[in-house]
């Protein structure tokens, strides 16, 4: 009896042994999955932002120098945000075709005469000729000569030209970081009045007794408030680059290069687009993809070949037909099989679209209670065993 007994207790202590070494390797296949699962989440995370900077960069390259190649609307949105003359503008293009040449005399040289005139400053400031080409000491001599103050050791157009009318209530149109720092907040304002119906619409439309929760409607706020920096964070930084580079620290340490490189298409304005993309990083991780799928078909039509756009190319039209085709297949076929991989409205509307009135969404679903006991694991029946004996 008592050798029966212990080899009893040695096959239940083997089992028992068995089964926590099985459940140590499910434990270490489910940690693997789980680090698997955080670094895909973390590698999307990043490519969704790096997508987003490149778009965006495009976009804001484009507005300057070639603004067909970008939808009206989009074009108008940028211009209203940015707040620059249009003459500015005009001034960028004629620099990158070399018609307006810092030193010299052009057909083009009138072009900002008006513009000087109307913001209150000497005409001669908006003369290429007299207007320095390069920085250091003959730099300092011509402004002296024209009277305008802190700019010494770099050449081009002044500053407070380039600022726009942003900071011309307050006499502050010489300084580049308050005119940032302005146009962050006046960025801010529009960005809030722009993402607080983004953020609170669904809520709305949901659940809209749930907005007088703090613990709904906090949130939302917070999110609009998240989406607001970064879209003013997006306006100030671009302008902040630029004036980082013609004037505050890049064209002081090279003063030899002309001016017209730094306000050229690959000096300021190409600084400035490569910068103010970044500012996505200030966004939620999941936002940044959906802002990536906003930017990216209109960079992509900004890359297009002029002809494809400007004509009825029958190459672009079967080509936007197969890409229409394939993207929609490919929403409808997650909608269905891996819904929670869709994103913002796309999710929303498809779950609408394919359940109905059933979508998850749209009503509040019912958590079910379990009323059975629950099922004993093999590790305690097992324990309970060598107990009895």
């Amino acid at each position: 009896m008592e050798a029966t007994r212990k080899a009893r207790i040695f096959n239940l202590s083997a089992n028992n042994s068995r089964e926590l070494t099985g459940s140590k390797k499910l434990l270490s296949v489910a940690a693997e999955g789980d680090r698997k699962a955080e670094w895909h989440q973390s590698t999307a995370a990043w490519l969704d932002t790096v997508m987003f900077w490149a778009a965006s960069a495009r976009i804001m390259w484009c507005f300057f120098y070639q603004p067909h190649r970008l939808p009206p609307s989009y074009v108008k949105w940028i211009s209203s945000l940015a707040n620059l003359d249009k003459r500015l503008l005009d001034l960028l293009r004629v620099i990158r075709s070399k018609e307006w040449i810092y030193g010299y005399s052009s057909a083009y040289s009138h072009l900002l005469i008006s513009y000087v005139e109307d913001r209150g400053y000497p005409s001669s400031w908006g003369d290429p000729q007299v207007l320095p080409a390069f920085g250091g000491a003959d730099a300092d001599v011509a402004w002296k000569a024209l009277g305008v103050p802190g700019r010494s050791g770099v050449g081009g157009l002044p500053c407070e030209l380039m600022h726009s009318t942003v900071t011309t209530r307050w006499g502050l149109d010489n300084s580049c970081l308050i005119n940032a720092g302005v146009r962050f907040s006046l960025g801010f304002i529009e960005a809030m009045a722009l993402y607080l119906p983004v953020h609170f619409l669904p809520l709305l439309l949901t659940r809209p007794r749930s907005i007088l929760r703090r613990h709904r409607a906090i949130p939302a706020l917070l999110a609009a408030i998240r989406s607001a920096t970064f879209l003013s964070t997006f306006l100030s930084s671009y302008f902040f680059a630029v004036c980082f580079t013609r004037t505050l620290v890049l064209a002081k340490l090279f003063p030899w290069i002309p001016h017209d490189v730094w306000d050229g298409p690959y000096g300021c304005v190409l600084i400035g687009s490569l910068t103010c993309g970044w500012s996505v990083l200030i966004e939620n991780a999941r936002r940044r993809g959906e802002m990536a799928l906003y930017v990216l078909p209109k960079a992509l039509r900004a890359s297009l070949p002029p002809n494809w756009i400007a004509s009825n190319h029958a190459g672009a039209r079967l080509a936007e037909r197969i890409v229409f085709i394939l993207s929609l297949a490919s929403l409808l076929t997650f909608a269905v099989h891996e819904p929670h991989s869709l994103r913002g409205l796309s999710r929303w509307t498809l779950a609408f679209v394919m359940n109905g009135s059933n979508a998850g969404f749209w009503k509040k679903g019912k958590r079910e209670v379990a009323t059975y006991p629950p099922t004993p694991s093999s590790n305690s029946t097992s324990i309970q065993n060598l107990d009895r004996l």
